[in-house]
């Protein structure tokens, strides 16, 4: 029984074999048919390659297509796709011109395609989801692979087709321009404005507690409400509002810059401040002056750099590659990747960085005081009080930096590894910006949903209401009979008074 099995176990593993092997490779389809040529009528050589007008194919770049050979000459040729072809289809092309460009993509040189043995011409016009854009002779530049080159886009053969020359001599060249989804937009735009009412009650809550208002709370403040400002300029742009270079975009590009600018910045003094007043650091500044300083820097700062913009965007200081050019392409920065790292990435990796040094140094001075601070907390229970007080702050802010600054740094390296205007974002990038959408439900959870916020509302609003009554009383019993002043009310009401604070 045993042997048997053995048996029809090795004859099914034969019967697979044979089958496999009866299936030929060059079955498979290698390419489409529009970028293949029929070379059934192809000299055969005897190691399975294929020689058909002056072009070698090897056995795995051609395929049988029922009685029909094809070659994928795409595979060994410059695929060129030439649109509006249909009358030369039968005769051919003889002149295709176009401007090439070297390896190192300069030094361009009128090149005749149609008899350029590097290229192979498609008389048929690619599929294309969206329209057909047509450029002008000038800008038709074809880089040393075959694509075409605009304005820092690459275009691949499947994205573009050239045209035959025109009545006047002229050759042109269009490109697929795909329809975009606007659904990640609009995402991204539910995600701001919801996230916006969490930041606009994070800095009403600060503004109405003045126990709040000391220099990290007023940073908080700041903060929260240039980012505010970011997310609702954010959302509009996502939304489409604005008109491509018009005045309000170019307005609102600019705003965003600088709002969104001075939030790094005033994350970047939050974590100094932390670093200076809880890693055991003190001067003669006054808190007033201190709060000065860091307006003067998180505020002036991102001024500078707008104003720096500004100049580059209205002279001719710089080339036209490397300014910033607000408003050309969207309403923000231009998108391509020297620009946005000169102008975002950079002075934005740099805040990071100095975010990182900075809790790190505190983290650092904890660790290293921690005995001496247990040590005091037994016979301080002020010192103790005090010491618990920095934990949590620390504690706090450390979470938020962990969240913004993480969340910021994996956005950057998404940045550097996508390139920008050929391949859709992958669901790795979509849920980074996600996570940046919702970054005001973070900051009112870690700021306004904690047990001392939520007991100074408590007391604001149950000693406006209780102040209130006892006025309504005193005033309704002044109109009926005159009270003899205690001296034991005012002594009550002191005590009531510092309870609340």
């Amino acid at each position: 029984m045993q042997n048997t099995l053995h048996s029809s176990v090795r004859l099914l593993i034969w019967f697979v074999i044979l089958l496999l092997y009866s299936v030929h490779a060059n079955d498979v389809k290698l390419c489409s048919e529009q970028e293949s040529v029929d070379i059934t009528n192809g000299i055969d050589y005897g190691d399975g390659s294929v020689l058909y007008r002056g072009v070698q194919y090897s056995a795995s770049q051609y395929f049988q297509d029922g009685n029909v050979r094809r070659g994928c000459i795409c595979l060994l040729r410059q695929c060129i796709f030439v649109c509006d072809a249909d009358e030369w289809a039968s005769v051919g092309l003889k002149e295709l011109y176009a401007n090439v460009s070297d390896a190192t993509g300069g030094a361009n040189h009128k090149v005749n395609l149609a008899i350029d043995s590097r290229y192979y011409l498609i008389l048929e016009q690619p599929p294309c989801d969206g329209d057909w854009l047509v450029l002008e002779q000038d800008h038709v530049n074809i880089t040393s692979k075959g694509d075409l080159s605009l304005n820092d886009y690459i275009f691949s053969y499947p994205q573009f087709c050239m045209l035959p020359k025109n009545e006047i001599g002229e050759f042109h060249a269009s490109f697929c321009d795909p329809e975009i989804s606007d659904l990640p937009h609009q995402i991204y735009a539910f995600g701001f404005l919801v996230s916006l009412p969490f930041l606009v009650a994070t800095f009403v809550v600060y503004a109405i507690l003045p126990e709040l208002q000391n220099v990290s709370g007023m940073s908080l403040m700041c903060y929260v409400a240039a980012l505010a400002i970011s997310f609702l300029l954010l959302a509009m742009g996502r939304l489409d509002i604005y008109d491509y270079q018009s005045v309000m975009c170019r307005v609102s590009a600019y705003t965003l810059y600088f709002t969104l600018m001075a939030s790094f910045f005033w994350l970047n003094v939050m974590s100094f401040d932390i670093y200076w007043t809880l890693g055991g650091s003190r001067g003669q500044t006054t808190e007033r002056m201190k709060f000065l300083y860091y307006s003067l820097y998180a505020w002036g700062t991102p001024f500078l750099l707008l104003s720096l913009i500004l100049l580059f965007d209205h002279t001719e200081i710089i080339s036209y590659h490397l300014r910033p050019n607000v408003g050309e392409e969207g309403c923000f920065l231009k998108e391509e990747k020297l620009t946005q790292s000169l102008y975002l990435y950079l002075p934005l990796l740099l805040l990071i960085s100095a975010n990182i040094f900075f809790f790190v140094g505190t983290a650092k001075r904890f660790s290293r005081n921690l005995h001496e601070n247990v040590v005091m907390m037994n016979n301080d229970s002020a010192h103790q009080s005090k010491c618990e007080h920095d934990h949590n702050r620390f504690g706090l802010y450390l979470r938020l930096f962990f969240f913004m600054g993480i969340t910021w740094s994996l956005e950057i390296i998404s940045w550097l590894v996508t390139e920008p205007n050929t391949a859709s974002p992958s669901w790795v990038v979509y849920l980074l910006d996600v996570s940046n959408c919702l970054a005001g439900i973070i900051i009112f959870y870690l700021f306004v949903c904690n047990q001392r916020v939520i007991k100074l509302l408590l007391q604001r609003f149950i000693r406006k209401e209780k102040t209130s009554k006892d006025g309504f009383s005193e005033h309704t019993s002044a109109k009926s009979t005159y009270v003899q002043p205690n001296p034991c009310n005012r002594v009550i009401n002191m005590v009531d008074a510092h309870e609340y604070v």
